[in-house]
């Protein structure tokens, strides 16, 4: 009996250790020959191969399911759902839970960047958006919302406010949400964008990198559109036609600028200075919002400080 349990014991023990072994060997083969021969995210195999990221293993930012219990279910449940559903590349997103995990995982890598996200307004939570009660008086929270702070939310804004009695009343239902980040690195971000290999981002200095961020040719910025699960490069958003009065004074084309203005918008009729419209004019005409603004953390060069409230004041007069 004893014989039987030791050599059972030792036959399970060798599986686990060739299973192991043969899990972390698949980790390491070309994705072409593992995760790419899945014919759902082959498609964005092939970006990824055209892309920043290229040098980036895919499980250095998708992580494996021996990291924890949750990955592993979530690994499972992948290899459930490929073998009794008929997903396609179109199919897949990102949950917020998904969506928050890769943003960390982006912070291991992008230290300077994160710091700077860290210290300014984009880092804001979703307490601080839809439980700011003078907000609230002016607008009640609504479905839309969501294009712009909380992308990656699983529910709609009933499923995350409480909105009986008045603004002071309403609350997030889950407590656990309020401090969640409402706009991580993927609202501008695409992970998979295709631009030139040559451009290895981990490579380049902080000066090279700002250079990268000012080329309008290959932005490395995409939205996130909450209503089709999927990003669009700051370079193919619409062009923007800003008026004062009947006059045109503006026509937005710089990709970085058209992505800002997604979500510091003007009103529905393109109004220069109306809503959060920050469209600059005259001398500063057709400048990119990242030449003045630190693109993660929002600050302001000392020396461009006040420059929209000069040119609204100016207009006004």
């Amino acid at each position: 009996m004893k014989k039987k349990i030791l050599y059972w014991g030792i036959l399970s023990a060798a599986v686990l250790v060739v299973i192991a072994a043969s899990y972390a060997t698949w980790n390491r083969l070309d994705p072409n020959y593992t995760c790419a021969r899945c014919h759902e995210i082959s498609t964005a195999c092939a970006k990824w191969e055209q892309s920043v990221h290229a040098d980036v293993t895919c499980t250095d930012c998708h992580g494996t399911a021996l990291e924890s219990f949750n990955s592993m279910s979530e690994k499972l449940n992948m290899v459930y759902k490929h073998f009794t559903t008929k997903k396609t590349f179109e199919d897949i997103h990102l949950t917020e839970k998904q969506s928050l995990a890769l943003a960390n995982r982006c912070a291991e890598c992008h230290q300077a960047e994160q710091a700077s996200w860290m210290s300014g307004a984009h880092s804001t939570t979703y307490k601080d958006i839809f439980m700011d009660v003078e907000h609230n008086k002016m607008e009640r929270p609504y479905w839309d919302c969501f294009r712009c702070h909380g992308m990656f939310y699983d529910g709609d804004i009933d499923d995350l406010m409480a909105m009986e009695g008045g603004p002071e009343d309403w609350h997030i239902k889950d407590a656990s949400q309020m401090d969640k980040p409402a706009i991580t690195c993927l609202a501008c971000h695409q992970v998979h964008h295709e631009q030139p290999r040559g451009m290895n981002y981990k490579d380049m200095d902080e000066t090279s990198r700002g250079a990268l961020a000012q080329k309008a040719k290959y932005p490395s910025t995409a939205l996130y559109m909450r209503a089709d699960k999927r990003h669009m490069p700051a370079d193919k958003l619409l062009k923007e036609q800003i008026f004062a009065g009947d006059s045109l004074v503006a026509e937005i084309k710089d990709a970085n600028t058209l992505l800002c203005m997604q979500c510091h918008a003007p009103g529905t009729n393109h109004q220069l200075g109306s809503e959060d419209d920050k469209t600059t004019i005259g001398d500063f005409k057709d400048m990119s919002c990242i030449t003045c603004h630190d693109p993660h953390s929002n600050q302001l060069k000392t020396s461009h400080r006040n420059v929209h409230k000069k040119l609204f004041s100016t207009l006004s007069k």
